[in-house]
């Protein structure tokens, strides 16, 4: 295939609040220097190219057309690292490949890199730990294909595009030791075995082997006409695994002369080919053979529809250019124009979109049976074994995920934001061209972001937005669909080369058209002439138009609007959503920001080249919030009011050199304290000591021209300590959380406005379990009301039953779910507005993986006429008559209309109150098909609720703690379920009333037919 890739590199404008004062001025032979924005979300946001890992297993590293190069811990797959190398415009920084070195230490990446300001391609080495670029390997002919460290560390062996060949380096001082140039198509993967031999694939249709000193041990062409691609050494290196990228065949060769050993059979699969193969252990001394890439299985004895129609595809010759190709490309899918989606109760992300590209696992080293597991949504392009047993593998999802040694799917891959490739379609604009509707995955519900309120909701059906025309009586544009030759009636469009048109909007006046390409949004007169076009850092899926805006659904997952006016494009504004929060955050091309109140601004940051030689700088829009949050500016931008963008410009001054000034902390030493001493710890640590109580810590803080503000440490999101650094050492001593202990550090510059990311961590506390692969989070909302506007409706024990019940929750809930998220809503905060904002957070934050706890504890009555239960706020003012009682309370229909929002798939509500009525449970019951809402309240006198069990707690909120404590039904894995803890406080709360002289009970109800539990909690053992 071309060296053409659908999703280039990710926001590469310049932004001109960010950019120097003379870019002219820029020294030749060094990276650009001006800003670049970056989408930051944790995880690729382009297709993965391969993985490495360090002989322990312990620590992944992936890379991906982002141009980010991230490290993860195994096997939670948490991030650990972003390294960013030097980038460019196009395709500049895109990596291709990556190396870990056996302990560890260093990784090495490539891909298209340094070309832009080098004489040619280069290879960057840096420190795994702190990401700190070591050493560059310039002046290679070709894109780097496919790096590998041989087994000891020492040499380093590099596969190039064209016809570069293969080079093999001395890991320890760069010397190059051998190559082998005589290739006639780009080399495609290399690999080590135990003794130092090297096996090379390329595709002009060989596999060659070298020795250790780099002499060729031979050559061969197994399948003529084949394009070999992914290769492997069996664990004991007697033989390789070839996989094809044109066709579905795996070839098993000799490791000595390379004849053909056996065949696997690939019967039942359909694609284009299996460009990735792998052995790997099942933990039980089986060794099992595994392909992948095109692979789907086939349906009904039918295969899947071509690449044009959703599958994977190749496009031109696969030796590329001289710089070669790939070989390997994504899904490009894009269907036909379709009518308005109608408003579903669905899920805004799809919450598990179709597997259809399989891994074939065979058995007893590939001449066994085989089984296919259903890995990822798009093309497969790197398999890689576990010391551990089972494998890692990248996808174009994208994503990586893992497969456990027993051949089952434990990780899958997680896209952070929209795949609009089967969504485009469906993108629609308001008449004024701010209002947009989108669509975030295939099978998602609609949503609508308003840009000037900052409001993203679901599509309710609402009238007013327009998709785009594809074809008006006046212009009529053939063949855009998935092309390289559109045209308009029989005039043909300029494209570039290796260029796909993907998506058409006919502007209002049908004075001319938009036309989305591969990497441009392109400006064409009814003519065809073409008027302007601006690059795009990613496909443009889907397209549509409103008076002189357009708005346009990209492949890096952002929404975009162009204005047009005198014959020129102009971006007004990026949206990026995250899928799985819904958090968002809305830029311009200045680097302005605003972000949903949830959160989002770290979601997008700044990167800036230093010299070739150099780690280049990063600042997230939250390290740089109080200087470029302008939510004002943005608005007026989109809404065609420039002048609060100018004004804020004009106030920011030079921010880029600020940045570029900031502060750096450095880790120093770090003990952890247990009783009377403090234990060292490693800053990569993943476990706390036993009984560790605080943490105390040491950095060496460097000033580069801001000065020093104060340095904080931030345990699980809030800050635990604060410190003044001076020039040189700095030091804190941060109190630990029980369960698990997230820790972040930041100095900001002695201005305040920006502050400088140091080192961060992630420690479990000893014997505290692992999350289960893909558990959701839990999210608590403990709403307690003590303290009422009106003194006589004050209670004793509704404020610490919240809180006591919050905790007690959180702290059942480690090893369970991947984090606890424990919000607590005093009397101070819990007016109405308050708790119904608290409920609009909840709903904005928790995604469909993520279960929901709400514990409600105050004044409740039933209300007449009607029935209604009303749960009384503190700022209650007025009780004279339920009219104006219920304009001053939580009612249940706005109470349950709150709950249909939260899209958490388990939930729980907990109604602790005096005179508490019957919350709505058919509307509960109504919520979604696939959602449980479980209940459980209790009602007492306001005597028995000023009263208490144990003088701190009352009956039904200690009821449920000894439930979660372990009292309660627990399963053979020790997990309380809300059936059982509903059954228990059920029952236990009579029984402690009666204890007290009172008589109170609780009910229990699930609000579905089909009875479906969940855990809420865990006991350790």
């Amino acid at each position: 295939m071309s060296g053409r890739r659908l999703l280039r590199g990710f926001w590469l404008a310049a932004v001109l609040a960010l950019a120097p004062a003379a870019p002219h001025g820029q020294a030749l032979n060094e990276p650009p220097q001006q800003p670049f924005l970056r989408i930051e979300a944790e995880a690729h946001i382009a297709p993965v190219a391969r993985l490495a890992i360090d002989a322990e297993g312990s620590v992944l590293a992936s890379v991906s057309d982002d141009k980010t190069l991230r490290l993860w811990n195994l096997p939670e797959g948490t991030p650990r690292l972003v390294i960013r190398p030097p980038i460019g415009t196009e395709a500049e920084g895109e990596l291709y490949a990556v190396a870990m070195t056996p302990d560890g230490a260093r990784v090495a990446a490539a891909g298209f890199t340094a070309r832009s300001w080098d004489s040619g391609f280069a290879l960057y080495i840096h420190d795994a730990r702190t990401g700190r670029l070591m050493a560059r390997l310039p002046g290679l002919a070709a894109p780097v294909q496919h790096l590998a460290f041989s087994a000891d560390g020492t040499r380093l062996a590099a596969a190039l595009g064209g016809r570069a060949g293969v080079k093999v380096w001395d890991a320890r001082n760069g010397r190059l030791l051998f190559e082998d140039t005589a290739y006639t198509g780009p080399a495609r993967m290399v690999a080590f075995d135990a003794a130092g031999r090297l096996a090379a694939s390329s595709a002009d249709g060989g596999i060659r082997l070298y020795g250790a000193e780099g002499q060729r041990l031979g050559s061969r062409v197994p399948v003529p006409g084949g394009r070999p691609y992914g290769l492997a050494f069996s664990p004991e290196g007697s033989l390789i695994a070839v996989g094809y990228e044109d066709r579905l065949r795996v070839e098993v060769l000799s490791a000595t002369d390379l004849r053909t050993v056996f065949v696997p059979d690939a019967g039942g699969l359909a694609g284009e080919g299996l460009p990735a193969v792998t052995w790997a252990h099942d933990g039980r001394g089986g060794v099992q053979l595994h392909a992948a890439g095109y692979a789907r299985l086939t349906r009904g004895g039918a295969a899947p529809a071509p690449a044009s129609q959703g599958g994977a595809g190749t496009r031109g010759s696969s030796s590329g250019s001289s710089q070669g190709g790939r070989g390997l490309v994504v899904r490009e899918q894009q269907p036909a124009p379709a009518p308005a989606p109608a408003p579903v109760p669905a899920q805004a992300a799809s919450p598990e979109a179709r597997r259809e590209f399989v891994i074939r696992r065979w058995a007893d080293f590939g001449l066994g049976g085989s089984t296919d597991i259903a890995a990822a949504r798009d093309a497969i392009s790197h398999l890689l074994p576990l010391p551990q047993g089972g494998l890692v593998f990248a996808a174009a999802d994208p994503g990586w995920g893992r497969i456990a040694p027993d051949g089952v799917l434990a990780t899958a891959p997680r896209p952070p934001g929209g795949d609009f490739r089967n969504t485009g379609v469906t993108l629609a604009l308001s008449a004024d061209g701010t209002q947009v509707r989108f669509t975030l995955r295939a099978g998602g519900a609609p949503l609508v972001f308003d840009p000037l309120t900052g409001n993203l909701s679901a599509w309710s059906g609402e009238a007013g937005f327009h998709a785009a025309r594809t074809e008006t009586p006046r212009i009529r544009v053939l063949d855009w669909q998935g092309s390289n030759r559109p045209r308009l009636g029989n005039m043909p469009l300029r494209l570039g080369e290796g260029e796909f048109s993907r998506s058409l909007a006919i502007l209002v006046r049908e004075d001319g058209f938009l036309l989305g390409t591969d990497n441009h949004l392109r400006l064409f007169d009814a003519q065809g002439r073409l008027v302007d076009s601006i690059a795009t850092p990613g496909a443009v899926w889907g397209l549509t138009v409103a008076g002189d805006m357009g708005v346009a659904a990209l492949g890096d997952g952002t929404i975009r609007w162009y204005r047009f006016e005198a014959g020129a494009l102009r971006e007004q504004a990026a949206l990026f959503v995250h899928a799985e929060t819904l958090k968002w955050v809305l830029w311009t091309p200045e680097g302005l920001f605003d972000h949903a109140p949830n959160g989002g601004q770290e979601l997008v940051g700044v990167h800036l080249n230093g010299g070739r030689n150099q780690t280049p700088e990063w600042a997230s829009f939250q390290q740089a919030y109080r200087a470029l949050y302008a939510p004002r500016a943005v608005r007026g931008k989109i809404a065609g009011d420039f002048a609060p963008a100018q004004e804020r410009l004009t106030q920011l001054g030079e921010v880029r050199s600020r940045i570029g000034r900031l502060p750096t902390l450095a880790p120093g030493t770090l003990c952890a304290v247990v009783g009377d001493e403090c234990r060292s710890l490693a800053w990569d640590a993943r476990a706390l000591p036993e009984g560790a109580s605080a943490l105390r810590m040491t950095f060496t803080a460097t000033d580069r021209g801001l000065g020093f503000g104060p340095l904080d440490v931030l345990v699980n999101d809030r800050i635990a300590a604060r410190a003044e650094p001076a020039v040189g050492e700095a030091s804190a001593e941060v109190p630990l959380d029980p369960g698990t202990n997230r820790i972040a550090t930041r100095l900001y510059g002695s201005d305040g406005t920006l502050f400088a990311e140091g080192p961060s961590m992630l420690l479990r506390r000893p014997g505290e379990p692992e999350a289960p692969p893909g558990a959701g989070r839990l999210v608590v909302l403990a709403v307690g009301v003590n303290e009422y506007a009106l003194s006589d409706l004050n209670l004793r024990f509704a404020e610490p039953d919240a809180r006591s019940v919050g905790d007690a929750l959180r702290a059942s809930g480690n090893g369970l779910f991947r984090d606890v998220d424990l919000r607590f809503l005093p009397s101070a905060r819990a007016n109405r507005r308050g708790v119904l904002d608290a409920l609009a957070a909840v709903a904005r934050d928790t995604g469909p993986a993520d279960t929901f706890v709400l514990y409600l504890a105050g004044h409740g009555i039933v209300a007449q006429p009607g029935n209604r239960f009303l749960f009384l706020p503190s700022d209650v003012r007025d009780t004279s008559n339920f009219t104006v009682l219920r304009e001053q309370a939580v009612d249940d229909a706005t109470l349950v209309a709150a709950l249909a929002r939260i899209r958490a798939r388990d939930a729980f509500i907990m109604i602790d109150t005096c005179y508490a009525g019957q919350v709505d449970i058919d509307q509960l019951a109504a919520i979604g098909n696939d959602t449980g809402r479980f209940l459980l309240a209790a009602s007492s006198s306001v005597q028995e609720a000023l009263d208490s069990y144990d003088d701190r707690n009352g009956v039904f909120a200690y009821a449920l703690m000894e439930g979660l404590r372990g009292r309660a039904a627990v399963d053979t894995e020790g997990r309380v379920t809300a059936l059982a803890l509903g059954e228990w406080v059920m029952r236990r709360v009579p029984q402690l009333a009666r204890e007290k002289g009172h008589q109170q009970n609780a009910v229990f109800r699930a609000a579905q037919r089909d009875l479906r539990s969940f855990p809420v909690a865990v006991v350790q053992r």
